[in-house]
């Protein structure tokens, strides 16, 4: 489907490519696209904008995400770890359950109003990062950097305060009883 190697100021509707390599989007739109299962292989998003749509299980190899807003879209089983610098991303009222983390620079990163279940962060740094309204239940956090970042209107989050940084992190009751649940006390 896509001709050339480099499109800027473009808007994308219904798309359905399952393989893209080495293609390079500045300031793009795609809206309604069903990439899930697409391989995507030394790709360049700047300045983009994927709203509904579909990445469901898609391999993002050697990719670059910078400056780019998920809005409404399905993104299910995916591994962001093999993502290259910079990475700087904002989802909103996604579904990113079942994704990966590993070893990312997600300082100041926005996550909105989403599902992240069953999700791991591992070694990352998520400093001032927010969460916001998200609902977090069996995602994992170890390892990572998580001053300042904020879970305050966030729920079923369990963090170990001993695996992670959490310095001037913002929590609220009753979900930061979850931490007392770590300890090995017996609550009655």
């Amino acid at each position: 489907m896509f001709k050339t190697n480099d499109y800027w100021e473009e808007e994308f509707i219904e798309y359905a490519d399952k393989n893209l390599d080495s293609i390079y989007f500045d300031d793009c739109t795609f809206i309604k696209c069903d990439f899930s299962k697409t391989i995507f292989y030394s790709c360049k998003f700047t300045e983009c904008t994927f709203i509904n749509c579909d990445l469901s299980l898609a391999s993002l190899k050697s990719c670059t995400f910078n400056d780019v807003t998920f809005e409404n879209c399905k993104l299910i089983g995916i591994s962001w770890s093999s993502c290259q610098e910079p990475f700087d991303v904002t989802y909103t009222s996604c579904n990113l359950s079942q994704n990966s983390f590993h070893l990312l620079d997600l300082r100041q990163m926005k996550f909105v109003n989403s599902l992240i279940k069953d999700t791991g962060f591992e070694e990352c740094n998520l400093e001032r990062t927010l969460f916001e309204t998200c609902d977090l239940e069996l995602t994992s956090f170890i390892k990572n950097n998580l001053k300042k970042a904020n879970f305050e209107t966030s729920k079923n989050y369990l963090i170990d305060p001993k695996q992670n940084d959490i310095k001037d992190a913002l929590f609220s009751l009753p979900e930061a009883l979850s931490f007392l649940s770590l300890l090995p006390i017996k609550l009655k």
